[in-house]
């Protein structure tokens, strides 16, 4: 796979050859599009998180202790799509061989770009299903685009990039080390692009309704443009 080149400069470290959907630009468009997501989920369709299964989980779980099956399925059936996403990625990958004419990750984020502009014209009677199809998205993702500059970061959550962020930083101030600072900015860079995403979400959903998840296959289209401006193999 073609790749770019990126110096590090925390003590003798080497030049790493960073993977086009590993670099910075990708995990923050990816970022991006996953508060996104999350706002217009939660706005525009129902109170639903599209990413944030931990959210659903909990909501799901008070759901149940009052016996209010009808609204509990409500957040079961993203949490099982999430995991439906997870195994998609797993098996496309797996299979990755067979794909000559495009790497697996772009098969999926052309996937993902197709499925989110379908759900943009489904009504608000379908918000099961929308929300269901976004939390698959979110599921592929998150298991596609898994590391950018070789350190593990997740683009549709914050909890884990959080901590990891939190911890580089301190471990920075105790050794001085250059690549800990380097990390730990990484973290939260990715953490600030989505919570601007989350922003452009929300205010997206309040000016374009069920249309505003548009934009979010917008920020994937980016994406799938930057793995297409090198050739991957």
């Amino acid at each position: 796979m073609s790749c770019i080149r990126r110096k590090y400069r925390a003590g003798r470290q080497p030049f790493r050859s960073i993977q086009t959907s590993e670099s910075f630009a990708a995990g923050a468009l990816l970022s991006l599009a996953g508060g996104y997501l999350d706002a217009y989920s939660y706005l525009g369709r129902g109170g639903v998180f599209a990413n944030a299964e931990t959210g659903n989980i909990v909501l799901l779980a008070i759901r149940l202790i009052s016996f209010e099956w009808t609204a509990a399925l409500r957040y079961l059936l993203p949490i099982a799509a999430y995991g439906a996403g997870v195994l998609l990625s797993e098996l496309v990958r797996s299979r990755r061989e067979r794909f000559r004419r495009l790497h697996w990750r772009q098969l999926l984020v052309l996937l993902e770009i197709l499925t989110l502009a379908v759900t943009a014209f489904l009504p608000q009677s379908m918000n099961p299903v929308v929300n269901s199809v976004i939390s698959m998205v979110c599921g592929m993702q998150v298991t596609a685009f898994a590391k950018f500059h070789g350190y593990a970061m997740a683009t549709t959550m914050c909890t884990g990039n959080l901590r990891s962020g939190t911890q580089s930083l301190y471990r920075y101030r105790l050794t001085g080390e250059r690549e800990l600072l380097w990390k730990g900015l990484l973290y939260f860079l990715c953490i600030l692009c989505f919570i601007l995403g989350a922003m452009l979400g929300g205010r997206g959903t309040m000016l374009l309704a069920e249309r505003a998840v548009l934009p979010a296959a917008g920020i994937l289209v980016l994406v799938l443009a930057l793995m297409f401006s090198e050739r991957l193999s």
